[in-house]
């Protein structure tokens, strides 16, 4: 197979010669399972599982930082790494603007379509089905609802729509002094985060768009600008593990996220691939 040496010094795979699908599999297997396996390994570390003492200071700078990583795989940051991912795909040398426009459109549909399908499935179907408390629902609650929070983690939760939760969690940790130490950006984050635990709606999205864009950056770029694409596995990674260090899930959750994540950008993949070899041969035909 021969890559295209461009004088830019980019390396790409020329319009009909992505990497064979069994090769794809082979070169990510094992940095996927290892970046998957250090999920449930979170509960080998004492600050990093949310439901056992030790736990990490949540008003230091650390609290911060891992906060803003958290972002960057939610419902703002996600898209923003998608967008950066496939501006990077698209402007390869090699390619027409015709194709460029189709590999545009595959993925913003498809992604579209499995990352949001599969946010809406967890929120408003498989969180609900399991109705699993947060770790620190759970610590604000006590024991049998002693704590802080005055009342259970099932209470809690029956109190109607996440807003009524918020307001809940709102004058419990408004008060002074605060039943827990906790930096405002992490406060305003425990707020925020009111509505079930399992799975990790974060960690499915960091998963998902690194599963997807670095089998798609594998399938079609071969040197270069390809380690940009690997660089998303560290940052999945970082995702899921500031969920548990900020207290808002379990390793449980990271671990079911991560694989919700990992399956469907898998399926995406195979769906662009096969979305592109499909339109490209039929764009090809008609402009013959």
């Amino acid at each position: 197979m021969e890559n295209n040496k461009l004088a830019s010094g980019t390396s790409i795979r020329s319009t009909g010669d992505a990497l064979a699908l069994g090769s794809v599999l082979r070169q990510l297997a094992l940095p996927l399972l290892v970046t998957y396996m250090c999920l449930p390994a979170a509960w080998l570390f004492p600050f990093v599982d949310s439901t056992r003492e030790p736990y990490f200071d949540l008003t230091t700078g650390f609290a911060n930082v891992n906060y803003w990583v958290a972002q960057s795989g939610g419902k703002t940051g996600a898209p923003i790494i998608g967008v950066l991912m496939l501006a990077l795909l698209v402007t390869r040398h090699g390619i027409s603007l015709s194709r460029r426009i189709l590999e545009v459109t595959l993925v913003v549909i498809i992604v579209a379509v499995c990352a949001g399908g599969g946010a809406a499935l967890n929120e408003n179907g498989v969180k609900p089905a399991f109705k699993v408390p947060r770790p620190n629902i759970v610590y604000l609650a006590g024991a049998n609802g002693t704590g802080p929070l005055g009342m259970s983690p099932e209470e809690f939760y029956d109190k109607g729509d996440k807003e009524a939760r918020r307001g809940a969690l709102r004058r419990i940790l408004e008060t002074e002094p605060s039943p827990v130490e906790l930096g405002p950006m992490v406060r305003e984050h425990w707020i925020e985060e009111s509505g079930y635990s399992l799975p990790s709606g974060h960690s499915f999205s960091a998963m998902f768009f690194a599963t997807f864009f670095l089998a798609t950056g594998v399938t079609y770029i071969s040197t270069q600008r390809l380690w940009l694409f690997y660089l998303l596995l560290p940052w999945a990674l970082a995702v899921c593990y500031s969920r548990p260090i900020l207290r808002v899930h379990t390793p449980t959750d990271i671990a079911i996220g991560g694989l919700e994540g990992l399956v469907l950008g898998f399926a995406a993949f195979f769906l662009f691939r096969t979305g592109l070899t499909v339109w490209y041969e039929r764009f090809t035909e008609e402009e013959r």
